[in-house]
């Protein structure tokens, strides 16, 4: 049986450990078949929809912060690495986001971890990681 091989896979980063775990996972498997390995971030656009009482511009800095710093660790840990990548930063709902992002882009491969940071999103509207693997048309592997 032939071997499939990946040209572009995506692997969505969020913070947690499990991400990073599937961010190392992305690289291996970038590196074995030398494939472009595209890097996400989604910043939650759901913050915006936040009650008036609560000093949105601070929550949407922190927001900003958080993300800032994932894209730091994730240039670092990929400082040494011998694939060719791209680090992205999204706005909207993650889940939607990375769906659409790997139906637009062609993506052949989409990593993602188990759980998230977001356990808003998990009580309320179901798991991101769920949601990936019922919308999106690509293969997928979900690092735990």
């Amino acid at each position: 049986m032939m071997e499939k091989g990946y040209h572009k896979i995506l692997v969505a980063i969020d913070g947690s450990s499990q991400s990073y775990q599937a961010l190392q996972e992305a690289v291996e498997l970038a590196e074995h078949h030398q494939a472009l390995l595209k890097i996400v971030y989604v910043l939650n656009d759901k913050l915006a929809n936040i009650p008036v009482q609560v000093n949105s511009k601070v929550i949407y800095q922190t927001v900003q912060e958080h993300s800032d710093h994932v894209i730091e660790e994730v240039q670092t840990r990929m400082a040494d690495q011998k694939v060719t990548y791209e680090i992205l930063r999204l706005t909207g709902t993650p889940k939607k986001e990375l769906v659409n992002f790997s139906k637009e882009n062609d993506i052949d491969l989409l990593l993602i971890g188990s759980t998230g940071l977001d356990a808003l999103d998990r009580f309320i509207l179901g798991s991101t990681t769920q949601y990936v693997v019922n919308h999106a048309t690509c293969n997928l592997i979900v690092v735990k």
